[in-house]
């Protein structure tokens, strides 16, 4: 049943689709792209506006009526299906539909931590609610001010049928293959001795640009909720997809919604749609197809779009809509703010680059902030940078200009020659500009621990180096195709100047060449994915057992689920959890709310070893990092003041007896001897609750 709820999506988008390509001129291989970007654009406004369920409903109708539109013959014309079917289409659709069938069989969960913690719950959390992750009572103490792009597509996927983790990726992964489809899309049938060996290029693509090792563990790039290969994907496709539009002549506004969607994926890829926008607006307004004043201002007027899609997302969610979350946190007595404005950690960090002197927090931060711009370059630079499977970043530069080069060789005439050197050379420049905003963060943003190990330095730079690869790719298949050349010639004659306007056609000289080219990387990429990513360990080949655990925790979440009430809000005990246990309850139990377990205000909480302040461990460890000491009257008057009325005990240890038994009324005894996972709160004390607990 849940498969024909997806099936309903994917025929809704092949719908809106057709209707992009048969009705607007949108080449169908951008299609998929286009309408996935409209519908996260019209998805976040309505979120905004409270009307995410309506607007759900209106956009499945918008896509029928589309789709009717699309066929319904008229005057005894017969749609143009041969324009619905291309490499770049039949791929997107191909692999789209595989992966429903694929992932509804095998029907994996999350289980990742940033997916529990954030990626994940958000789409439950959109799905149960009908409405914005960000604006849903969770027991979290900080605002929810992560973008919404990805959770509204997989809400578009998950809008039929019940809620499932697997929806998700199909969800995302129908966005890589739509970019995947954006890099193929300028190529014709004719050229499929191209087309074939670069889709497998693109397949290998995000594993090779974020697994650097002999894997032990699955190799989750497809099957991950987490932003960073989407915002990759986005952020290169958006520069594709134009120079495929531009190639085979298509509708320009194609393009917006997609740099609108490059800033709506993560927080921080405000910088990448920016580059995106950048280099496309610099190939329309530099680089024109006749006399230069001729378009001026048509080419203006886009160029300014390019930028305003962008940012008008950021200016109306991180802007507008997060500043009223934050201030609405802080009124319910959460933390507010946590991080100094994006405006003055750019103002200052480029002060201290100039050598000028800052003042407060930010002096404070100057040696983080230096220190962390010199690990980068040795992260680049060593290698001890493992970012990719070619080795640290160095390599995978080189690898990427080395694509670009190509592609200005192979290209035919000097415009495309000098429109692909500009991208090459802009791109790059975009390339250290984001190591900068890296930086950045890490000296003013990231607290001191995170920017000491450079924590998840390899995440947020291969977002760059996958969209950036992708780039190149578009651009050796664009140079691979004949270009049409245009002149203007002035004749002087007797009787005045004579204009004669030539159109000539331009071949690739080293066509051949080109195409062994991208055969040999396609060969080699698909060689060292095989020598790094065990069979059975990829998306294709992962065992039942990988997620034992993760159905094991919910079979006794859900469990739990069936004793409470619509009311209840729980308070987790799990002693000697780290905080994943914790979000993994937050995101098991919802929509029941799972208490932040704590202090909100002062942020001690979050799950940890509870226990009595003189019984904390000595060694190093979870249990002594996460050491939440509390006495049994403070334990009592938390439990109560957060408003909670049930406890759920997963795991209890020594600690946490000897420290509180006398707050429940049997002195923890069912708990225990197994008898009982949770305990109400009641004026007598903490009442174990009559359950079935399955024997472990």
């Amino acid at each position: 049943m849940e498969l024909l709820c997806v099936l309903a999506a994917v025929l809704a988008l092949f719908l809106a689709s057709a209707a992009l390509t048969q009705k607007a001129r949108v080449p169908a291989g951008l299609a998929p792209l286009t309408a996935l970007s409209l519908i996260a654009a019209v998805f976040t406004l309505a979120g905004m506006a409270g009307v995410l369920y309506a607007a759900g409903w209106c956009v499945y109708a918008l896509c029928l009526a589309a789709g009717v539109w699309a066929f319904w013959p008229r005057k005894g014309q017969s749609p143009d299906w041969r324009a619905l079917f291309t490499p770049a289409s039949v791929v997107f659709w191909a692999l789209t539909l595989a992966f429903a069938v694929y992932f509804s069989i095998r029907q994996p969960l999350a289980s990742g931590y940033d997916e529990l913690s954030l990626w994940a719950t958000a789409v439950k959390v959109t799905k149960v609610d009908n409405s914005l992750y960000a604006t849903a009572t969770l027991g979290t103490p900080w605002a929810v001010t992560q973008n919404p792009g990805l959770p509204l597509i997989s809400y578009f996927f998950q809008f039929f049928g019940a809620y499932a983790d697997w929806k998700i990726y199909l969800a995302y992964d129908a966005l890589y293959f739509a970019c995947y489809a954006a890099v193929l899309g300028a190529l014709p049938w004719q050229k499929w001795r191209v087309a074939v060996p670069l889709a497998a290029v693109l397949w290998c693509t995000p594993f090779f640009f974020t697994i650097y090792n002999h894997t032990i563990y699955l190799a989750d790039t497809y099957l991950t909720s987490y932003g960073d290969v989407p915002a990759g994907l986005v952020f290169g496709a958006a520069v594709a997809m134009w120079l495929a539009l531009r190639q085979q002549g298509g509708p320009r506004w194609a393009v917006l919604p997609v740099l609108a969607l490059a800033a709506n994926l993560k927080a921080n890829d405000f910088v990448l749609s920016l580059a995106a926008a950048g280099l496309i607006a610099v190939d329309a307004w530099l680089f024109c197809d006749g006399p230069f004043k001729n378009g001026l201002a048509r080419r203006t007027g886009f160029a300014a779009a390019c930028f305003a899609a962008p940012m008008a997302v950021y200016y109306l969610w991180n802007t507008r809509y997060v500043g009223w979350l934050v201030a609405r946190n802080a009124s319910e007595s959460g933390v507010g703010e946590t991080s100094a404005a994006l405006s003055d950690v750019v103002v200052n960090g480029v002060k201290i680059l100039l050598g000028q002197p800052v003042e407060g927090f930010f002096a404070e931060r100057q040696p983080q902030f230096l220190q962390a711009m010199a690990d980068m370059g040795a992260q680049f630079w060593t290698s001890d940078g493992k970012l990719s499977m070619i080795g640290p970043g160095r390599n995978v530069v080189a690898l990427i200009l080395a694509v670009f080069a190509l592609a200005a060789v192979v290209g035919a005439g000097r415009q495309l020659k000098a429109r692909i050197a500009a991208l090459a050379g802009l791109s790059t420049l975009c390339f250290a500009g984001y190591n900068l905003m890296l930086a950045l963060s890490y000296g003013f943003i990231f607290k001191p621990f995170q920017a000491e190990s450079l924590q998840d330095y390899n995440r947020y730079i291969y977002s760059y180096y996958i969209g950036w690869f992708l780039m190149a790719l578009a651009c050796l298949a664009v140079a691979l195709l004949p270009q049409v050349g245009r002149s203007l010639r002035i004749l002087k004659e007797k009787d005045g100047p004579t204009a004669i306007f030539r159109t000539e056609l331009c071949t690739p000289r080293w066509g051949l060449a080109g195409q062994g080219a991208v055969l040999l990387l396609a060969a080699a990429m698909l060689l060292r994915v095989d020598q790094m990513v065990l069979p059975q360990l990829s998306v294709l080949g992962f065992a039942d057992s990988e997620f034992a655990d993760r159905r094991s925790i919910r079979a006794e979440a859900e469990l739990v689920c069936r004793y409470l009430d619509e009311d209840d809000r729980v308070f987790f005990v799990s002693q000697g959890d780290n905080g994943e246990r914790w979000f993994s309850a937050v995101f098991d139990f919802y929509p029941y709310l799972v208490d932040y377990s704590g202090i909100v205000s002062e942020m001690i909480g979050g799950g940890g070893e509870l226990g009595l302040p003189e019984l904390r461990p000595q060694e190093e460890g979870p249990k002594n990092y996460y050491y939440h000491g509390f006495t049994a009257e403070e334990l009592d008057a938390i439990v109560r003041g957060n408003g909670c009325t049930v406890l759920y005990l997963q795991t209890l240890d020594d600690i946490f007896v000897e420290s509180y038994r006398e707050l429940f009324t049997d002195g923890l005894a069912a708990a225990r001897s197994g008898d009982t996972l949770l305990y109400r709160v009641t004026d007598a004390g903490f009442a174990p609750v009559e359950m079935e607990v399955a024997a472990p």
